[in-house]
């Protein structure tokens, strides 16, 4: 692996679809107002009003990628925000938007009286942050927030854009290592990445701590054009816990923190959140021994795969029999503008 497959992977800030429904990891139990509040799906979430809350709320809503309705929903759990305000949730998330939404979206935007929203770019046509600003009503407040992004734990995770869709049948987040090795020997590819996982010294803790540091400075340069800051806390906590599910699925706990200060900018009496429902843990590809020992105190971490827990050898022979099924030459040429892809960032 060379070295920039430790850098922050700059163009794969995107996240992908919305975590598919499955009996086999059930989420952890919570009381039952917490669980109608976070679970509720394509609907308003709406909560009890209080003594002191208006006749009639304002409505808000979240904007971006697969990290905006949970943190929607969370600041529902704080009791004076959702006495005042009424979670609107977009359709779909950002890169999900097509023409055809249009209409749709543009009502939406109409009747908001806050906007949170991450900086969703000119890429996104009409569908760019700046551009669906221009739609809301002139008093309507615009905050904008990081996209909670962080490479330190699994500096290996890409995403093999060159050969998808065919390559995400098993998942859509690939160990380029694993790639490499595939490419090389794939009759002993599996095994080979198996040892990688569990050897301590496969990357050194010099190599692991730079790559967190390079992805928490590239956060915070984001930030600079954001209202809140999530990167301070990553950089403050990251060793006591692993924080992210993957690279751009955080833990609640990361999204509680944002929220928080969400309240904090609005100048909320209180920003305490409650709840304890993982909202992205639909997958968790592994984490390297030698990325665990720089961490704090042993951290058990189980692979899960579409919300199922698997082996670490089920893990990587899921990607093998992917890669088996596919023609032999579009493997290779896919591969190729990988490489070129990866070298040029």
């Amino acid at each position: 692996m060379g070295p920039s497959s430790m850098n922050d992977k700059k163009g794969s800030h995107r996240a992908h679809s919305p975590q598919k429904n499955s009996d086999k990891l059930s989420p952890p139990t919570d009381n039952t107002q917490t669980k109608s509040t976070e679970q509720a799906s394509k609907c308003n979430v709406s909560s009890s009003v209080g003594k002191n809350a208006p006749e009639k709320k304002k409505k808000y809503s979240v904007y971006g990628n697969c990290q905006a309705d949970p943190l929607g929903n969370i600041l529902q759990t704080n009791s004076e925000f959702s006495d005042n305000w009424e979670f609107v949730q977009f359709p779909k998330p950002s890169f999900a938007l097509r023409a055809d939404d249009w209409v749709e979206i543009e009502n939406l935007m109409s009747t908001l009286d806050l906007f949170i929203t991450q900086n969703v770019g000119e890429s996104h046509g009409i569908f760019a942050s700046e551009n669906l600003v221009k739609h809301m009503k002139p008093e309507t407040r615009v905050i904008r927030i990081p996209n909670a992004y962080f490479s330190g734990y699994m500096p290996e995770v890409v995403y093999f854009r060159a050969g998808e869709p065919h390559v995400t049948k098993f998942c859509d987040y690939h160990d380029e290592n694993f790639l490499a090795l595939f490419m090389a020997d794939p009759v002993n590819a599996v095994e080979k990445a198996v040892v990688k996982v569990e050897d301590p010294v496969t990357y050194s803790s010099e190599r692991v701590l730079e790559n967190a540091r390079a992805s928490i400075d590239e956060l915070a340069r984001r930030e600079e054009e954001c209202d809140i800051t999530v990167s301070d806390y990553i950089a403050e906590h990251w060793k006591e816990d692993i924080l992210f599910y993957s690279m751009n699925h955080p833990k609640r706990t990361v999204l509680s923190h944002m929220a928080s200060n969400i309240m904090v900018a609005l100048g909320q009496e209180s920003s305490d959140v409650k709840g304890k429902y993982e909202h992205l843990n639909n997958n968790r590809p592994p984490v390297y021994e030698s990325v665990k020992n720089v961490l704090n105190k042993d951290i058990d971490w189980q692979v899960v795969v579409n919300q199922q827990e698997i082996s670490l050898e089920s893990y990587y022979q899921g990607h093998a029999k992917v890669l088996r099924s596919l023609e032999p030459e579009f493997l290779r040429k896919a591969y190729k503008k990988f490489l070129t892809t990866r070298e040029a960032s």
